[in-house]
């Protein structure tokens, strides 16, 4: 969306993916998204490649290293640029940002936990995975909020917030669970 099309300038133009959810559309939308094929051929690529010891060509694995680093760099370009047409610094307001980290830190390491114990993970293994489900989410949940506009203002303080807060939310799990 250009930022003349934003809503503050006056204008109210429909975004795509705005308006009453449509499952067909957004099949249809999330297959033609390059993150989804590619994400398919990169599991398949993994699974043939550890199979068949099959390593990929050095100028193929570096191509893929430059669109990746440059991919980050935009998806945090579009982090920032949002953040800033925003009015407020939270976004979706203060009660639904202790929600979000209290879900994403709390309720997250609870589940990782549950399903850990479930397929059975125990001791030192089990702790790390508690604490890797504490660690901050990355860019690309905001990327696709953005997208679909599925609560992207929810996403966009949950990624920057979240990141600030990770490291003595980590530090408590690292020296609860004693590692």
């Amino acid at each position: 969306m250009l930022v003349s099309d934003h809503p503050q300038n006056g204008e109210n133009k429909a975004m795509a993916g705005s308006g009453d959810f449509n499952g067909e559309n957004f099949g249809f939308s999330l297959i033609r998204n390059p993150n989804t094929y590619s994400s398919i051929i990169g599991l398949v690529w993994s699974l043939i490649a550890f199979r068949w010891n099959v390593h990929m060509p050095k100028i193929l694995e570096k191509s893929i290293s430059i669109l990746s680093d440059a991919g980050l760099g935009m998806a945090m370009f579009s982090l920032g640029l949002f953040m800033a047409l925003q009015p407020k610094l939270i976004a979706c307001g203060n009660s639904v940002a202790t929600f979000a980290m209290a879900i994403r830190f709390l309720t997250g390491p609870a589940v990782m936990a549950a399903a850990s114990i479930a397929v059975g993970l125990r001791g030192t293994l089990l702790r790390i995975a508690i604490v890797q489900a504490a660690l901050p989410q990355g860019i690309v949940p905001f990327v696709f909020a953005k997208e679909y506009n599925v609560h992207p203002a929810i996403l966009s303080t949950a990624v920057i917030f979240g990141m600030l807060i990770a490291l003595p939310i980590t530090l408590v799990y690292y020296i609860l669970l004693g590692l």
